[in-house]
């Protein structure tokens, strides 16, 4: 549930966030599409280049998707288009008990949790 709060309160290590306080340009540090690191780019659009991690989590909850999403598939589980902002908050306001799961699995995986890069250097 932490991990839910987190995302949905912006008290993340996202790239958008992070690099507020520690500088830099925001650009995902996962994938290798030089877009901005935001919620929505984690939850839709990330490509995961060095593991694909973030795909399969997309690929678990795929039922999460559908019925907001057509053109997500099994093979390409990410979105290459933006997404209209109703479509991301209808998303996150769907009344699924599966939906925490899903963040809570990115933002653990992802250790965009706010604190966590402090944590690993004390």
């Amino acid at each position: 549930m932490r991990n839910v709060c987190g995302f949905r309160l912006r008290a993340h290590a996202l790239e958008v966030e992070s690099s507020i306080w520690r500088g830099g340009n925001g650009h995902c540090d996962k994938c290798s599409c030089a877009a901005v690191q935001n919620e929505v780019h984690v939850l839709f659009h990330c490509q995961d280049r060095l593991d694909l991690f973030v795909c399969s989590l997309r690929r678990k909850y795929s039922f999460l998707f559908f019925p907001f999403c057509q053109s997500l598939s099994m093979e390409a589980p990410f979105l290459p288009h933006a997404l209209p902002s109703q479509t991301v908050f209808d998303f996150l306001s769907q009344q699924h008990n599966r939906l925490c799961h899903f963040i809570s699995d990115i933002m653990h995986y992802g250790h965009f949790l706010a604190g966590k890069d402090q944590q690993q250097t004390n």
